[in-house]
């Protein structure tokens, strides 16, 4: 027991995890305290792959990972929402006035200590040199502080785009208008690319149902299953449109990836049992699993 506590304190110090009273969700992810949504996302993604049951060497790992992700997925949820990312970082702020309370009542600063205010340094003749005496930054010189903000707004405005359009297309989606749907789902892609992982699924689904690209579909599938990789339904959306496609050897691949993941699940055992009943492998589909298999080897 104490060997497997030493090693998973060892395994959260190598994902840059500490133990303490209460874990640092910023720390978690490794991510500063300023990080805009997108950063947070794409840590948390980078750290769940990391995750992924197949790379476990025995079951001590598999659990060991998955304490980890749970972890990993509190610190996400919370710091992702702007409003308990707000009373986290309060929380924080509070705790660390406490501690600075603390160590200061040991010691008083010094009154004749200058207090710098903002504005501009003068020369001996009483001329400004157009430098802040605060932040050390030019007069002229983009302050990084305000073009973070300005980014974050960007990325934000771009996000609201993307959820307009997605929802516009759920409209067209649920009463099978899918070319309609296909637009308003290219244009959240475009604006959202490595955020929500059901954008790039729905995409996929309609590229298949309007008989567009399958390499784009296949595509944007995998990327859907790589931003979420711990959703099983999207990896039977990703199995389903390799199975439209005709790429049966790789829809069973994918089928019993989720049957490791989640030995029970019926979807996964009917597809499989229905693809093995269909004796696949022989004409344009069979041509089709050959391609696909030598693409998957290159790659």
């Amino acid at each position: 027991m104490l060997r497997r506590a030493s090693r998973w304190r060892a395994d959260m110090d190598a994902l840059g995890f500490f133990m303490s009273s209460e874990l640092d969700y910023y720390r978690l992810l490794n991510i500063s305290r300023d990080a805009p949504e997108r950063e947070i996302k794409k840590a948390y993604y980078e750290l769940a792959r990391k995750l992924h049951p197949d790379k476990a060497k025995d079951e001590d790992e598999r659990a060991t990972n998955a304490s980890k992700l749970a972890a990993i997925s509190k610190a996400y949820n919370t710091l992702k929402d702007p409003r308990k990312r707000a009373e986290y970082d309060q929380q924080i702020r509070g705790k660390t006035a406490t501690n600075s309370d603390a160590s200061s009542s040991s010691g008083s600063v010094s009154s004749a200590t200058p207090i710098r205010r903002p504005g501009k340094r003068q020369d001996s003749t009483g001329r400004s040199t157009g430098m802040a005496t605060v932040s050390g930054i030019p007069d002229g010189e983009q302050n990084p502080e305000e073009a973070s903000k300005r980014q974050n707004a960007v990325y934000q405005q771009k996000k609201s785009m993307a959820q307009k359009a997605f929802v516009k297309g759920m409209q067209y989606f649920k009463v099978a208008d899918y070319k309609q749907a296909l637009n308003f789902f290219e244009v959240t892609v475009q604006n959202d690319p490595e955020s929500e992982p059901q954008y790039h699924l729905k995409y996929a689904q309609c590229l298949m149902r309007t008989k567009g690209s399958f390499t784009k579909a296949a595509e944007h599938a995998e990327m859907a299953c790589q931003l979420d990789p711990y959703n099983l339904e999207f990896k039977l959306a990703l199995g389903d449109v390799y199975e439209q496609a005709g790429v049966n050897s790789k829809a069973k691949e994918i089928y019993e990836d989720v049957l490791r993941w989640d030995a029970t699940n019926r979807e996964a055992k009917n597809r499989l049992q229905l693809l093995g009943n269909s004796g696949g492998g022989g004409g344009a589909k069979g041509v089709l699993d050959k391609i696909v298999a030598m693409f998957s080897k290159k790659k």
